[in-house]
């Protein structure tokens, strides 16, 4: 070979040689494979959204646009590198103090509020989180729901079985093994499928530029954690030691970042936001019905004292979306969110919304809700029931009803008015009054816009009334906010 041929050659060699090297690295970590499956990625999807149904039904799950968003952005850096199939990932917080967190087939992640307050930086959480999309990207759930319902059927369906299919549907296995919902075939895993997500965890997570060693960090957290936090997680899990040194191992094979995303910074600003919740229940509560799945009302300030006090709105705001996609609406920064078991919101600042004896009391804040009218009502509107309602005739209806519940407030003359909501035609009225159970004076503003099918949107704003006028531009810019989906009622 002359000269210049050797010139040319070399920087090929140099490019060959360093693609050996990273595929060295890449094939370094271990490979694991999914195991033998009846269904179809598609069909994990469709059992993971109708049992993330019957999970937020039944646990309290936790709507903070600011602790969903952080959750969300490090659930999606993760699932960008899950590998296996495209599953869109979705991630929720559920309000429980246990340290714990599981995943639906299809990509339905659930975070407990224990995870994020014990945790000490971001890796840490994202750890967890990629030991759960590691079990959706593997398909264990539908995996162990196959080996189930081999077990289950006999011996008549054995050469289907071998050939990967069946002659019954999806329906047919998922009764056999126990039908959908948080099914125990979903969310508990032989040890052998815990070791897998933890070594394709740790995969994930140097993927995505956070350290295994944060895995690692966190197991030792949870060796000595306080047993009363209900240690879940670890529980249903390999004993740390042996995940510690299996991860320690895997770590040998992976390439790390050198500089890892820790984070810690915007975790404490999200452990600040959660404290406003007050203490969190166990599952175990929840479970019993000694919890509420609400947000928690927390404690007012005074009841009766005429004089609570809160924090000034913010200037800078935050949107909450409502879980349907039937509306967003933005409200200052420095206020809560509560969610209950029906459709509404209430959002109020903290110490605005509490508990007056037996009732729970808004001294400032705003609800949001969806209203059928007539429903409550025996008067002249009745027959106007099939179609032809008009808003100020449901609004009305709306505006006695909120009579009935606090007899106290009297509509104020001449505060209805009309105007321009979202591309439609609202109306508002205000009503004052005091209040018999925090012995002060109220100012209450109902805003409405009608759906296409006569229902309504409709807030509530509540403030004391000597502090209305103050409140009035905060007010305007939350109902000016508001955007409706009708198509999604």
């Amino acid at each position: 070979m002359n000269r210049s041929a050797q010139l040319l050659a070399r920087p090929v060699i140099v490019l060959m040689l360093a693609l050996s090297l990273t595929a060295g690295v890449a094939d370094a970590q271990t490979k694991i494979k999914s195991g033998w499956n009846l269904f179809s990625p598609q069909d994990d999807v469709q059992i993971g959204q109708q049992s993330a149904v019957e999970a937020d039904r039944q646990l309290p799950i936790l709507r903070d646009s600011s602790v969903d968003a952080y959750v969300n952005r490090i659930g999606q850096r993760l699932a960008a590198n899950a590998g296996g199939p495209q599953f869109q990932y979705r991630f929720r917080v559920v309000n429980a103090s246990d340290i714990n967190a599981f995943a639906l087939p299809g990509g339905y992640v659930y975070v407990n509020r224990g995870i994020l307050d014990n945790a000490r930086n971001e890796g840490e959480v994202a750890g967890v989180m990629a030991h759960e999309i590691a079990h959706v990207a593997l398909r264990h759930g539908t995996h162990q729901a196959s080996k189930a319902y081999a077990a289950q059927a006999g011996l008549q369906i054995l050469g289907g079985l071998l050939g990967g299919k069946i002659g019954g549907n999806t329906a047919q296995i998922l009764n056999t093994v126990g039908g959908i919902g948080l099914n125990a075939l979903f969310l508990k895993y032989s040890r052998d499928l815990e070791t897998q997500a933890d070594i394709r965890g740790a995969q994930i997570l140097a993927a995505s530029g956070y350290t295994p060693a944060d895995m690692v960090s966190f197991f030792r957290t949870l060796e000595n954690v306080d047993k009363s936090k209900k240690t879940s997680w670890l529980s249903d899990h390999p004993a740390p030691p042996d995940r510690i040194a299996r991860l320690e191992k895997e770590r040998q094979l992976l390439k790390e970042p050198a500089t890892p995303t820790q984070n810690t910074a915007q975790l404490a600003e999200i452990k600040s936001d959660l404290r406003r919740y007050g203490n969190a229940p166990t599952l175990g509560q929840i479970a019993q019905g000694t919890a509420s799945t609400s947000q928690g009302n927390p404690p007012m300030t005074s009841s009766t004292s005429g004089t609570i006090s809160v924090e000034a709105p913010s200037r800078t705001w935050r949107t909450y979306r409502d879980s349907s996609g039937l509306f967003s609406v933005n409200y200052p920064s420095n206020w809560q969110v509560y969610r209950g078991n029906n459709s509404g919101v209430t959002i109020a600042p903290q110490g605005g919304i509490g508990n007056v004896g037996n009732n729970t009391e808004i001294v400032y804040g705003l609800m949001i809700d969806h209203y059928a009218p007539f429903g409550n009502t025996d008067g002249s509107y009745l027959q106007q029931q099939q179609g032809s309602t008009s808003l100020r005739s449901a609004t009305e209806d709306l505006l006695q009803q909120v009579q009935r519940n606090s007899p106290h407030l009297a509509v104020i003359r001449g505060s209805a008015q009309q105007f321009n909501l979202d591309g439609r035609t609202a109306m508002a009225a205000s009503l004052r009054g005091r209040n018999p159970n925090t012995g002060m004076d109220e100012r209450v503003t109902v805003v409405t816009r009608q759906l296409p099918d006569a229902h309504l949107i409709y807030m509530v704003f509540v403030t004391p009334e000597r502090e209305a006028s103050s409140y009035a531009s905060v007010l305007n810019s939350v109902v000016q906010s508001i955007q409706i989906n009708e198509n999604a009622h």
